[in-house]
Order: structure tokens, then C-alpha cells, then sequence
């Protein structure tokens, strides 16, 4: 993926108004880094209320009653990839395997499936975890922990090529801290979250995958008649 896909992909989504939960949520700093360490119910209720407001429209009123009962035996895991970015993590070790797989088999306990596994686990450290859901899922034929880790492999692959992309343009900043400054983002969108706003508006509501060719064209000032 080149660095203007993911910029397209970003301006996209800055255009909807499906963003204002999101925002509720990254802008948090304390709830994050409770998250990571000792969170309470009332911020596992935090996390029901923005599935609620971020397309899954129905969460059991006992969620977050639900997050708190398995936290003693999600929180190793999670610990133990809280310094892991999608970059550096090496997603093919077995170590990292066994961490990610055990952490989403702890959430998967809990009722929502996939979609909502996802979510709750790039909250729980927004680096490195990417959202899907149903129809990106079936774009990659990926499913359950398994999928889930071969998923964030290729999701990989297209943060470090558009990292690589970016360093030859010489823009300021790296493309996070760029697209997040030139899109008006109060805080830094994390990468993990742009490429999500890449499959989301491309793969989920299926605009196209780069800027149409009309809208350069329109953009381009008219030939001269001399």
C-alpha cells in the first residue's frame, strides 16, 4: 500500500461523521493506559458504550461485569505485547503467537465474536491491534484468532511499505503525525487506526481504493489555450 492510498483512505473518513466515539476514546489518556494495567468496571462500561456508538448497535447491559470477570487471565497477555508496535512486533515468533492467541481466546469468552474482539483489543494497546469486521473479514477470508494473526501479518506489511513510501516524499513527521495534522485531529490518529480507516471505507462501504481519476481531473487546472 502506498502512502497516498492510506491518505485517501484517511481524508475518506474525515469527511463522515462516524468518528466522535472513536475520538472519545484515543483522547483518553488515563483510560488507556488503565486499560494496560487496572481497569475498573467503569472503564470496561466505557468500552460497552463505544461499541454501542461504533456500529454494534446491541452490547449486553453486563459487559463490562463480563471484561472485569476474565481481566485476571487477559492481563499477562496483554502485558506481555503492550510495548509491541505493528512495525516491530514480530507476529511470526511463537512467543508473540501464543500471546496474541491467548488474549483473543480470553475476549472470545466473552460474547460479541470477532468484531468486537478487535475493537476491545486496540483499545487495549492501540499500536499494535487493528479493528476488522465482517465484510473485511470476508475481503481477507480470514477468521477467529488464527485469521486474526495472519491478518495483522499483512496489515503489517502495509504499514512498513507505507512508512517506506512516506520517507520518500520527504514530508515532515512520520504519516501518522502527518495525515493526523493535516486532517485537523486534535491528537495523533494512531497508523493501526488509518489502516482501518483504509479497509473500513474502501472494503466495508466499498468507495474506491485510490482517489478517482475525475476528481484529478478536476482538481487539475484547465490547459492553457495559448
Amino acid at each position: 500500500m502506498k502512502f497516498r492510498d492510506l491518505a485517501w483512505g484517511a481524508f475518506a473518513v474525515r469527511s463522515t461523521s462516524y468518528e466522535s466515539a472513536y475520538q472519545t476514546m484515543i483522547t483518553d489518556a488515563d483510560f488507556l493506559a488503565r486499560l494496560q494495567n487496572e481497569p475498573s468496571q467503569a472503564d470496561f462500561e466505557k468500552i460497552r458504550w463505544f461499541l454501542v456508538n461504533y456500529g454494534v448497535h446491541y452490547a449486553r447491559k453486563n459487559l463490562a461485569e463480563q471484561y472485569s470477570s476474565i481481566w485476571p487471565r487477559l492481563k499477562p497477555h496483554i502485558r506481555r505485547v503492550a510495548n509491541e508496535t505493528l512495525e516491530t512486533c514480530d507476529l511470526s515468533g511463537r512467543e508473540i503467537e501464543n500471546e496474541i492467541t491467548a488474549a483473543y481466546q480470553c475476549l472470545d469468552e466473552v460474547w460479541g465474536g470477532d468484531t468486537v474482539i478487535s475493537k476491545v483489543l486496540h483499545f487495549l494497546n492501540t499500536r499494535l491491534f487493528i479493528m476488522w469486521d465482517n465484510p473485511i473479514q470476508l475481503e481477507y477470508k480470514m477468521h477467529s484468532s488464527y485469521g486474526y494473526i495472519e491478518f495483522l501479518k499483512v496489515m503489517q506489511r502495509h504499514a512498513i511499505e507505507i512508512t517506506e513510501d512516506f520517507k520518500g516524499l520527504s514530508l515532515p513527521g512520520t504519516p501518522a503525525e502527518y495525515l493526523s495534522q493535516q486532517l485537523g485531529y486534535s491528537y495523533m490518529r494512531p497508523l493501526t487506526k488509518l489502516i482501518d480507516d483504509y479497509n473500513w471505507i474502501t472494503i466495508t462501504r466499498s468507495w474506491p481504493k485510490s482517489m478517482p481519476r475525475w476528481l484529478l481531473v478536476l482538481h487539475s487546472p484547465p490547459a492553457s489555450s495559448l
